[in-house]
């Protein structure tokens, strides 16, 4: 009786997580179709792996995130960008963030990340690169970002994006 409770319990948080990486804050959506339709115009340019196009990241913030991004691509070949922006406009942050890793080639041999954060539209994606697929599956993803949303309610993005680069920094290392 109590490994069935247990079995029932695993199959309901996991029946949780399966819905991807794809999150907003108050409802939940479907996922959309993965033909990204953002033009070229529409992308800010690539500055690094930390692109604060919403101004959220502070000195202090950013100046604990680069090592961490930087040992990933020194010690795992892993790029890992991370992007704000106010909004992606009509577009759902899956479409923008998908097309933004592609027009940016994040990642060398699929090993590129792609962590978007849409601060007006309380969205956020990440774009795993084929490479990397086997060591952080969109469930993976998902619960590695739990622990960040009350961070990300609260308006600490320095802090909430620290967290969530340091989880999966930890989690690539130890499939390594």
């Amino acid at each position: 009786m109590r490994n069935s409770l247990l079995i029932l319990m695993l199959l309901i948080c996991s029946a949780t997580l399966m819905s991807g990486c794809y999150r907003r804050s108050s409802t939940s959506e479907p996922q959309p179709a993965p033909t990204p339709s953002a033009s070229h115009k529409t992308f800010p340019k690539q500055d690094g792996l930390i692109n604060d196009y919403a101004n959220v990241l502070d000195a202090d913030a950013r100046s604990r995130i680069q090592p961490i991004l930087d040992a990933l691509v020194r010690d795992l070949d892993v790029e890992f960008a991370v992007v704000t922006v106010e909004t992606t406009g009509e577009q759902s942050a899956y479409d923008y963030s998908l097309a933004l890793s592609r027009e940016w080639k994040v990642g060398k041999g699929g090993k590129g990340l792609l962590y978007l954060l849409a601060i007006k539209d309380q969205k956020w994606r990440i774009q795993v690169g084929t490479g990397l697929e086997q060591a952080l599956p969109n469930e993976v993803c998902a619960e590695l970002h739990e622990p960040v949303l009350p961070l990300l309610k609260e308006g600490k993005y320095g802090d909430a994006v620290e967290l969530y680069v340091s989880a999966i920094d930890k989690r690539l290392r130890a499939q390594k």
